[in-house]
Formats: C-alpha cells, structure tokens, sequence
C-alpha cells in the first residue's frame, strides 16, 4: 500500500467520514482551485481520503467531471458514502488506484490530476511513480495539481512543521517532507512543466505543473 498513514476521522451512520483538516483547507483549496483547474472535462483526484474534498469540489465546480480515488477499501466506502449523500451528477464512483502501481484509467484519462496531502506519506520512489502514471492519464495540455507541505531547499517553513515532519519519518524513515525543489525534478524528468506555486494557509503549497 502506497500510503503508510490515513488521517484519524470521525464517522457518520451513513458510512461518511469527516477529518478535521478537510473541513479547514475545503475552502482556500476551492478558491486557489479556481485559477489552477481546467475549465471543463474530467478531473482524477488521487487518494482522496474520506470524500470529503471530492463531494466539496465537484459542487464548486459542476463542469467538471470529478473522479476520485484511494489505495484504502474503507476510505472508498466513505467516498462512496460521500456521492451517495451529495447526490451530484458529476462526482463519480471512487477507483482503486495506488501510485506505486499502474492505475486503472486509460492514456489521456483526463484534463488534470489533483491529490491533496499525499507526497509527504509516501517514500520518495513513489512520487515518480506518482508523476509518470499521471502523465499516461493526462491529455497533451493537461496539468497535474499537488497541495501539502513541503521543505524550502532544506528548510522547513516553520517549528510546526519540523516537528510534523519529524514525527512522520520516526513511524517510517521512508516517508516525510519533500522540498519544492526536488518535486519540480521529478515532474520535469516526467515532462511536465511547472506552472505556479501558490502560498496556501498553515505554510502549506498548490503545486501546478503542466504537460505540453
């Protein structure tokens, strides 16, 4: 499994599961997604979590296929539980993708990838996996979208997230902060080319980069 650490969630009778930080970020995300996301097609969110953002973001953005995704069944049932709840039209059954896999969906899949707090949980060899699936997935023109924290060349943004960071590669060497830098690497070692770099709340980053 590709992701070593799900977020603690409460959980509805329904089977919809609610974490705190989704419910904070929902927001500025949805207001920074507005300058990043195409403006129509199909957008593939990748380890979605509970739902909570894929239910929040295809109601932001009703001309927008919205197809989400997670390596864990129990987060898939809270997706599902999430569309079933929603009843949006365009917010699509969850798939099961692991980005140290090959994923489900066809060359050209979609207009963009998005995943929301993913590369910090997963080694390092994953986020080319990460990067090169997403390119088959992806149309000429399209872009691929990560939001979380990450390091300044070798420097956090602050003692919180020193501390976070910390905590993270004690439960797993493998695992922690990336810098800016070495994403923007391994994107363009995939061909993607970087588009913006938005500061976002809690010292947190939306990452764009765009495939020619």
């Amino acid at each position: 499994m590709a992701r070593h650490i799900i977020q603690q969630a409460d959980e509805a009778a329904d089977g919809r599961r609610t974490a705190p930080a989704a419910l904070r970020n929902s927001g500025p995300l949805i207001e920074a997604l507005r300058q990043r996301l195409p403006s129509e097609g199909r957008v593939l969110e990748v380890a979605s979590g509970t739902g909570q953002h894929a239910a929040a973001f295809s109601e932001a953005f009703p001309e927008l296929d919205w197809v989400p995704s997670d390596v864990d069944p129990g987060q898939r049932e809270s997706i599902a539980a999430w569309r079933r709840s929603s009843g949006l039209k365009n917010l699509a059954e969850p798939l099961a993708i692991d980005i140290s896999a090959s994923w489900p969906v066809g060359q050209g899949f979609a207009q963009a990838v998005l995943t929301v707090n993913l590369l910090h949980l997963v080694p390092a060899t994953f986020v080319s996996r990460f990067f090169e699936e997403a390119r088959s997935a992806l149309r000429g023109g399209g872009r691929v979208i990560v939001y979380g924290p990450f390091l300044r060349g070798s420097s956090y943004a602050s003692d919180g997230d020193r501390a976070f960071d910390t905590s993270l590669r004690a439960r797993d060497p493998a695992i922690g902060y990336k810098s800016v830098e070495a994403v923007s690497e391994i994107a363009g070692a995939a061909g993607f080319s970087p588009l913006a770099n938005d500061a976002m709340p809690a010292n947190n980053l939306l990452l764009t980069f765009n495939l020619p």
